[in-house]
């Protein structure tokens, strides 16, 4: 009989090895799928249960030391079960007529993780010894105690040493002191009952024992009762309840979400949290992304409590095709198989506050430095406003127009424009005339004050200039390259000057990158790669439309002079801005915007290195702000703050202008625009495309009484 059980058993482990490499495969179900930076620091982490990662070499060498003295002293020396234990727990289980003492290796504690079955009988010590004999024939002994030390339970959630060594010291293993090591090693055999948290008075007794067994031993003598007390000290003032969940830490909530939503398309009907152990690598900044949300939370509730930001009801009518689409879009994005909005929007809606859209670009690449999607991340706020919304963007979107027109040549910087009130006639005989905001007309200006001004009326010429076809190629060009996307949502008509064309925050700091990268606009990609659990890459960047934006991966929009002039014309309107009362001195190439009614405010600002959106807003366009939400008094503060935080930190290295080496300077007549003459007395420098020099040479007599009222037109209005 004892021949016929031994053969069983044996033929066992010989089954039992072919099902190894499929069972250390669902050990890798749940271990965390972190998303790393640039530089390959953590910036979150998604997962249903945490699960260790570490290297066997990470950890230190006393912690190995500690826990095989504890749990395993025969380790390197047995394979796989250790005979005299077994024995000894048998005599004393049988004088003790229950089962009081188990005698499992550190092999079998793994086998017995992989199981899953904690029932103490014999059929499960049968399956457990064949399984840990397998193990051995398979795997080495560091890959055994490594996979061990990454999976055992240490109880509140942390399963690993260094899940362990996070949760209940939130250090480094390396920072650990040996009385911390020896507390987490004393863990596995009863990670509840020996619980520091929970029950401190077991967990002390349970580390008297060991400390006893050390001495016996002669080992690490130098330990100290009175460092453990200080060490429960520590304990005593965090909740027996707390978890690893509890002191989840996400500094991109956006982000991890976005991630979440790329790494379902991937793997279609695969569950992400089960397969785990995903490595995404971003592009992202972790310095800059972790100060975003705070900054904005912060910033939002301070203009609110202000009074910068008033919550008004601009009208009670039925809902509009874009109050209709956004509720289905706010539908299609639900992220928690749950309705993140009620069904109707009404003013007594205290969940819709007010939100804020921040996202960041590197010119020259495309990569995203950071993204922020909303006032805070939680479960009835997941919308991601930087890359999902689409709203109104005012007269941000008159750098891209006035850009448009200079590279056709139909304008140039020194370009005359008559800033007075414009009627046009339309279908049916309704007239349109576009507003300055405040009602002021200034007269006959240059291009570069209209542009620093924002002036609708000059920009509506502008685009009357430009014309239909010209509108429709740069458009075409900046926001709409794919046919399909351009037939929904380009529409050509003057108002297009305004900004009433929905673009994302995201799309507009692209667009802004034209200027800072010779007129190249690179593919903005967040997502590097992705590689699964077993290392294999399963995404590359640009492998899919990441952003559904159906753009190339690079493409020229405008020319590199036209780049040059736009940088010198946006310098200004950047100074202009508000972008000072953020705090920031430096220069910036940027452009606010604020739509009807005050219910969109804008920012987009540029620099060499960095290319920034800032929309503020309420996602129901039924509300305003109010009189003092424009862009300037909200958004492009906003931007300072952020961008004087970034440079006090030296979070990314400051780079300065280009010197102008495509346009051509040109010494103008302030009056005429055209080449200064001999008797111009107020001049300026500006650049011009060397295919379209300034009309002529200015040869006006400006000592002339009769030129003294060309600022007629300012009192006409």
């Amino acid at each position: 009989m004892f021949i016929v059980v031994f053969a069983y058993f044996i033929a066992g482990i010989f089954e039992v090895q072919k099902e190894v490499p499929g069972l250390l495969t669902q050990l890798t179900k749940n271990i965390p799928t972190k998303i790393l930076d640039r530089n390959g620091n953590v910036v979150s982490e998604i997962f249903q249960k945490r699960t260790s990662t570490l290297r066997l070499k990470d950890y230190p060498e006393d912690m190995v030391s500690i826990l095989l003295n504890i749990e395993d002293q025969k380790f390197f020396s047995h394979s796989g079960i250790d005979y005299f234990a077994i024995l000894r727990a048998i005599t004393k289980n049988i004088i003790t007529f229950r089962y009081k003492q188990g005698a499992s290796t550190i092999t079998q504690q793994l086998a017995r993780i992989i199981i899953d079955d904690r029932r103490k009988s014999i059929t499960r010590k049968i399956r457990e010894a064949q399984l840990a004999f397998a193990l051995e024939s398979i795997l080495s002994k560091e890959e055994i105690l490594e996979t061990y030390m990454n999976h055992v339970y240490l109880g509140h959630g942390a399963f690993g040493f260094g899940e362990g060594i996070k949760f209940y010291f939130r250090k480094n293993p390396q920072e650990l002191s040996r009385e911390e090591i020896l507390l987490l090693a004393s863990l596995p055999s009863a990670p509840n009952k020996y619980s520091p948290l929970k029950n401190p008075e077991d967990s002390y007794k349970r580390i008297l024992s060991i400390l006893s067994m050390f001495r016996n031993r002669g080992i690490y003598p130098g330990l100290q009762k009175e460092k453990f007390l200080s060490i429960y000290h520590s304990f005593s003032t965090r909740s027996p309840n707390e978890t690893v969940f509890g002191v989840r830490e996400d500094i991109a909530p956006y982000v991890t979400e976005h991630v979440r939503n790329i790494l379902s398309q991937i793997e279609g009907d695969k569950n992400i949290y089960e397969s785990g152990g995903y490595t995404v690598e971003t592009t992202l900044d972790r310095n800059m992304q972790e100060m975003i949300g705070p900054m904005v939370r912060s910033y939002l509730a301070k203009s609110v409590r202000s009074g910068k930001i008033q919550k008004r009801l601009i009208r009670k009518t039925p809902d509009t095709v874009e109050e209709r689409s956004i509720k289905q879009l706010f539908s299609d994005v639900s992220l928690s198989n749950e309705l993140l909005w009620e069904a109707d929007f009404t003013e007594s809606d205290k969940e819709n506050g007010i939100q804020a859209a921040v996202v960041c670009v590197e010119p020259k690449t495309g990569q995203i430095l950071f993204l922020h999607g909303g006032e805070e991340f939680n479960s009835k706020n997941q919308f991601n406003r930087a890359i999902q919304m689409r709203r109104q963007t005012g007269s941000s979107i008159k750098a891209v127009l006035y850009a448009s027109a200079i590279d056709s040549g139909v304008i140039q910087a020194g370009t005359k424009i008559l800033d007075a009130p414009l009627y046009y006639r339309g279908g049916g005989g309704k007239e349109w005339s576009p507003d300055n905001l405040g009602g002021t007309y200034d007269g006959e200006i240059s291009l570069r004050t209209a542009l620093i001004k924002s002036k609708n009326t000059a920009a509506v010429q502008v685009a009357e200039k430009l014309g239909y076809y010209g509108i429709e190629t740069y458009f075409t060009k900046y926001f709409f390259p794919d046919p399909e996307e351009k037939k929904h949502r380009f529409r050509g008509d003057l108002s297009l000057a305004l900004g009433t064309l929905e673009i994302s925050p995201l799309e507009m700091a692209s667009a802004f990158t034209s200027f800072m990268n010779e007129g190249n606009v690179k593919k903005p990609y967040l997502i590097k790669k992705i590689s699964n659990a077993r290392g294999i890459t399963i995404y590359q960047a640009n492998e899919l439309d990441e952003f559904k934006l159906k753009l190339p991966k690079d493409r020229q929009v405008i020319r590199p002079d036209t780049a040059e002039v736009m940088i010198s014309l946006l310098k200004d309107s950047g100074r202009a801005s508000g972008v000072r009362n953020g705090g920031y001195t430096g220069e910036v190439v940027g452009k606010t915007g604020t739509t009807n009614d005050y219910k969109d405010a804008w920012f987009v600002g540029a620099r060499p290195e960095l290319s920034m959106s800032i929309w503020i807003g309420y996602d129901n366009p039924k509300y305003g702000m109010g009189s003092s939400g424009l862009g300037g008094a909200l958004a492009a503060p906003l931007w300072g703050e952020i961008v004087e935080r970034i440079d006090r930190n030296q979070f990314i290295v400051k780079q300065k202008f280009p010197v102008p080496i495509h346009a051509k300077p040109h010494r103008i007549c302030l009056l005429t625009g055209k080449d200064a003459g001999p008797q111009c007395t107020a001049t300026s420098s500006e650049l011009f495309l060397s295919e379209y020099p300034p009309d002529g040479i200015c040869t006006e007599d400006h000592k002339n009484p009769n030129l003294e009222n060309r600022d007629l037109m300012k009192n006409l209005y």
